[in-house]
């Protein structure tokens, strides 16, 4: 891809999240530690939160921190959505973590720690009560290394 095409997809993505963040306010956001830094494939991340508002729209976040070592420039998840009334969705997500010359995307933490928050889903959700959201990670190596955590950040947007 040129280096013109590749600058304005990544300023795209930018102003998307830029904008689905305005007039929202940080709903729910939880981070859990994987385990040796090795984020097993059969190792499901889950996050719980409650609904009140079914009026409400919700911006969903994949959150990963990731040390400098983590071996590529992206990253797929699968991830399924549990509702209070036994239904769900699911699908899968590519993040791209780093610019093709290798320099990560995300913000540096003590300078060996890559956060990053990445926008993915948007909706409405239906019903009053608890959701599960569970994460998988959905690359090619059982154990994916230099994984930190894992988190997920729902902004409830005022509009």
């Amino acid at each position: 891809m040129p280096k013109n095409k590749v600058l304005l997809f990544s300023f795209l993505i930018l102003a998307v999240v830029f904008h689905s963040c305005k007039g929202g306010d940080i709903y729910f956001q939880e981070y859990t530690e994987i385990e040796n830094q090795s984020w097993d494939m059969k190792n499901v991340k889950s996050f719980d939160f409650e609904i009140r508002d079914t009026n409400a729209l919700y911006d969903f976040f994949f959150n990963l921190r990731n040390t400098n070592d983590y071996p590529y420039a992206n990253i797929f998840v699968f991830w399924k959505l549990e509702s209070p009334d036994g239904k769900t969705k699911t699908d899968t997500a590519q993040f791209i973590l780093a610019r093709p010359n290798g320099q990560w995307l995300g913000n540096s933490a003590s300078g060996t720690v890559i956060d990053n928050s990445m926008y993915f889903f948007k909706t409405k959700l239906p019903t009053r009560g608890v959701y599960t959201f569970n994460f998988t990670q959905g690359m090619r190596d059982n154990e994916l290394l230099e994984v930190k955590d894992v988190g997920l950040k729902i902004i409830k947007r005022n509009e």
